[in-house]
């Protein structure tokens, strides 16, 4: 076991990659705590899941846009000062979030444009960090780094919405955003000490609006990249769009409050950072095709059985697994691309999953609208069917993609 957990955390042995990993492990705490805080505070309001939905397409509008633009800056610009300016702004979105809150001046209406807000920070966040770590570790270590990534992610969401969601019913939804805003001012400091080494702008400084046109004709043309990203349309996207329907779950079908939704999205990281300790103690992975689609597949199933989930001790071997499956699936996902991808191209491509992560509130909202007209087990039957369709299409499309 010594050994294992040795092999497993092998990556954090380089000091760059440290830092950017314990600023992972507190940019992720913050997300959490938005996360349950905006969906609790919008159920709250309104009492209605579509509602929940409709405040996570605004986040994901500039996902759609700038996730892109956020590419193009990661292969043109400074990594480490474009991650610095990205994560001001988004300490900037949790502080004006905890003073409305605190000072009980929210409207409905500012939770949608600091949604927005936060959205445009995530989108320009995600292909700029990932895009940096392949200039801080060895390939051979790629795949450690990546799941470290995810174990980062699943071991502060273990406790974290539970403690958020007690902070909460203690106090105030604003003090949720006091602990992001904390959290990222370390984020901030942790990143002032990175070093990359011999990191020079990879494009000319032609125009940007080319090089992201070069980016989707390299994806276009390179079918097994476009396959990846296909895929990832199945958990990314329409998986990952059941948290909308949470709220609605623990009221309509275990009449209970945040407190269960704080237990429940906690639970989830259990099987997340079990299967993040799992593929990063492995040295590499020779059947990440399989393993992609296995937990794609998985995780359209496991939604299925939230449908007919009708006690609520079947809710959290469901989440747990679904956890699992989420983070084999990204670890699986991230490698393959990264591996695939030219480092001239790698933040253009990164930015193109950014796609996937974006169009889940479109999901959520058809999901939302469903739940809220016919119950909440038909949205969890809906959000199935969608991503065991994607997986099948995928395959119909590609289907060697089993043996990436």
């Amino acid at each position: 076991m010594p050994s294992t957990l040795t092999a497993a955390f092998r990556s954090l042995s380089n000091r760059n990659f440290r830092y950017l990993w314990f600023g992972q492990m507190l940019s992720a705490t913050a997300m959490h705590a938005d996360m349950v805080a905006r969906s609790w505070l919008v159920w709250d309001l309104t009492g209605s899941s579509t509602s929940v939905a409709s405040v996570l397409v605004a986040r994901a509008v500039p996902m759609l846009i700038l996730g892109l633009i956020g590419g193009v800056a990661a292969d043109r610009f400074n990594r480490r000062k474009l991650l610095f300016i990205i994560q001001s702004w988004t300490l900037l979105m949790h502080t004006i979030m905890a003073v409305l809150l605190l000072s009980g001046r929210i409207e409905l209406w500012h939770v949608y444009v600091l949604a927005f807000g936060l959205g445009a920070g995530m989108a320009m966040n995600q292909p700029v960090r990932t895009s940096i770590i392949p200039n801080l570790v060895d390939k051979k270590d790629m795949f450690n780094a990546m799941s470290l990534n995810s174990i980062a992610i699943n071991s502060t969401r273990l406790g974290g919405p539970a403690l958020i969601a007690i902070l909460i019913a203690a106090t105030d939804v604003g003090w949720a955003y006091v602990w992001a805003a904390g959290a990222f001012v370390v984020v901030l400091w942790t990143t002032t000490k990175i070093a990359i080494p011999n990191i020079v702008s990879n494009l000319p400084r032609g125009n940007p609006f080319s090089q992201l046109i070069e980016g989707f004709v390299y994806i276009g043309q390179n079918r097994v990249i476009l396959a990846l990203v296909l895929l990832g349309l199945g958990p990314l996207a329409i998986g990952f769009a059941h948290q909308v329907l949470l709220p609605q779950l623990v009221a309509e079908k275990f009449g209970q409050g945040i407190g269960l939704m704080g237990v429940l999205t906690s639970v989830g990281a259990v099987g997340g950072l079990t299967a993040g300790l799992f593929i990063a103690s492995r040295r590499d992975m020779n059947y990440k095709g399989r393993l992609m689609l296995f937990a794609a597949t998985s995780y359209g199933f496991a939604l299925l059985g939230f449908a007919g989930a009708s006690y609520l001790w079947m809710a959290f071997p469901l989440i747990i697994w679904i956890g699992a499956s989420q983070t084999l699936f990204r670890a699986g996902n991230s490698v393959t691309l990264m591996e695939l991808a030219p480092d001239r191209l790698r933040g253009r491509i990164i930015s193109a999953t950014l796609l996937d992560t974006a169009l889940s509130p479109m999901a959520g909202i058809a999901a939302g609208i469903v739940a809220d007209r016919h119950g909440v087990s038909a949205g969890y039957m809906l959000l199935s069917a969608g991503c065991l369709a994607v997986v099948a299409l995928t395959l119909i499309i590609y289907p060697r993609i089993k043996d990436l």
